[in-house]
């Protein structure tokens, strides 16, 4: 999920934020266990969610743009 609101956020294992620009270059890389520490392969496949879900966003912004 992206942009969880509070009630998704508040009881999440990690926070983490990501912000990416459309290159692939990072903004802002921001996490923090909540509970349980997070691992390396974690850590990664947050990343790779992160990843896909900004190529969405792009994607869909640049749809709304053209319209």
């Amino acid at each position: 999920m992206l942009d969880l609101d509070y009630a998704e956020d508040s009881t999440a294992g990690t926070d983490m934020n990501v912000v990416l620009l459309e290159s692939g270059g990072f903004i802002e890389l921001q996490g923090t266990a909540e509970g349980a520490p997070f691992g390396d392969e974690e850590l990664t496949e947050m990343l790779r969610l992160a990843r896909h879900g900004a190529s969405q966003l792009i994607q869909l912004q640049r749809a709304a743009l053209e319209n």
